[in-house]
Parts: C-alpha cells; sequence; structure tokens
C-alpha cells in the first residue's frame, strides 16, 4: 500500500468536496481501482468514470458549496477503515447539517469498494 488508509479516507473526502471537475476526476483515478465500487444510500456506482460522474452529480445537484469533512478515523486493519463524516456549510460555523459513517476497503492501496451511510 502507497498511501497509509487514514490518507487515502482523507483524500477520498477531498475527492467529494472539488469543485473542479478535472481534478476531482484525477483524484478519482489515482484512490479508485479500475472497477471500484461506491454505495451510497441514494445511488450505487461501478467504475471510476460512474463513481466520478455520480460524485460529481451529487456535488452540482444537492451539496451545492456544503462541505463533506472527515471526523474521525474510527479505526483501521487489513486495508479496511471505518470512519465518521459531517455534512456542514463552508465556514463550518453551524451545526452539522447531517452525519454519518463509511467504510472503504483497498486493494493494493487503492479503494475497490466504499461504502456511505447517512447516521
Amino acid at each position: 500500500m502507497s498511501e497509509p488508509i487514514d490518507d487515502i479516507v482523507h483524500t477520498y473526502f477531498a475527492a467529494w468536496n472539488d469543485l473542479d471537475r478535472d481534478h476531482r476526476n484525477a483524484t478519482i483515478e489515482a484512490i479508485f481501482t479500475e472497477n471500484a465500487t461506491v454505495i451510497d444510500p441514494d445511488w450505487t456506482a461501478e467504475g471510476r468514470n460512474n463513481i466520478a460522474a455520480a460524485i460529481g452529480d451529487a456535488r452540482e445537484e444537492k451539496l451545492g458549496n456544503l462541505v463533506l469533512a472527515v471526523t474521525k478515523v474510527i479505526s483501521s486493519h487489513h486495508d479496511l477503515a471505518l470512519f465518521s463524516w459531517h455534512l456542514i456549510q463552508p465556514d463550518a460555523s453551524a451545526t452539522p447539517l447531517a452525519t454519518g459513517y463509511g467504510v472503504v476497503s483497498l486493494e493494493e492501496g487503492r479503494i475497490n469498494r466504499a461504502c456511505n451511510f447517512f447516521g
């Protein structure tokens, strides 16, 4: 594994927050395996191109300028990480608008599955 799993989780969230489509897609290309899957409560996407499109759609249609932030990588072992997240205003001044948990599993240092949960 080329990066510690905690760094990959944070980079995953950086992709979610990146408003520049080309830069976001480059990040997704770098951290996901070719046939990765993201399972979100609202959708499932398989393959990097579909993941990029789904995250882009979520950013444009639902999230706007809100920020998804890792609150804590709770635990990691054996290429798995469990983390908590929240959705906040860009200035982080208000109570989170949503919270949840997620799990990523890695294959050869890249995400091959990410599961997101509202909570």
